[in-house]
């Protein structure tokens, strides 16, 4: 059984990371199980559930896997944005509800502003710079997902969110009312991780299965906005935007 956990549900659909999972445990001749953890974008470092041999395979985000000392990557996604020039990067789009009378951050001064998660690059990371280089007063609010952050724009709870582009790449994801007034970025996408500790042959099968995915199955990762997944280093990692 190949044990994969996915920390990104609130952003991306479950049902994209099902599919390479699957794909994924097809290259080692194995039955792939997958996790959903709604809570955060990744596992912390005090509390790794690789490092203890319970997940084999994560889908998780950036800041978490520069933590981590127990992952090897198999791969990461490229997504159909054309502002990501078909590398393996992504963004923050600042988006504000109807009502807000804002065209950039600075506007944003006593509004509520929501945010995924502490764990996040895209949703929490990245407003945390812009805050340093802007530090004006807003309430943060902690929404639990990019997605549930829409929800609570459209319904007037928070006025502002930075979302990550791929939750909102396919048209009519972002809802009408909504609108992007910034954008940060590049970062470095959400990697495809895989136990270090597992065999070495069946990590580099299910990287060479995971880059030739696109090859093989191109409907398969169309729906998602996924262009295909792409090799990565660890130094794709060490930049901070």
């Amino acid at each position: 059984m190949l044990r994969c956990t996915t920390w990104l549900a609130p952003g991306l659909p479950l049902e994209l990371f099902e599919a390479v999972a699957t794909e994924l445990g097809a290259a080692v001749s194995a039955r792939a199980t997958v996790t959903s953890c709604t809570d955060r974008s990744g596992p912390p470092p005090d509390d790794d559930p690789f490092a203890r041999g319970e997940v084999d395979v994560g889908f998780l985000c950036a800041p978490s896997f520069r933590q981590l000392l127990s992952v090897e990557l198999l791969g990461a996604p490229v997504f159909v944005d054309p502002r990501a020039e078909h590398r393996a990067v992504y963004f923050s789009d600042l988006v504000v509800r109807a009502g807000i009378d804002a065209t950039r951050f600075e506007d944003l001064t006593g509004c509520r502003v929501g945010y995924n998660d502490a764990a996040s690059l895209s949703g929490y990371e990245s407003l945390m710079a812009r805050l340093r280089d802007a530090p004006i007063d807003i309430e943060l609010v902690c929404t639990g997902g990019h997605r549930r952050s829409l929800e609570l724009l459209v319904d007037g709870t928070i006025d502002a969110a930075p979302i990550d582009s791929n939750t909102i790449v396919l048209p009519g994801v972002l809802p009408p009312s909504l609108r992007v007034i910034e954008t940060w970025g590049p970062h470095p996408v959400q990697p495809v991780v895989a136990r270090a500790s597992l065999d070495a042959g069946a990590r580099e099968s299910m990287s060479a299965a995971l880059v030739s995915l696109a090859d093989r199955e191109p409907e398969l990762l169309a729906p998602f906005g996924v262009e295909r997944f792409v090799a990565v280093t660890r130094a794709h990692y060490d930049v901070v935007d």
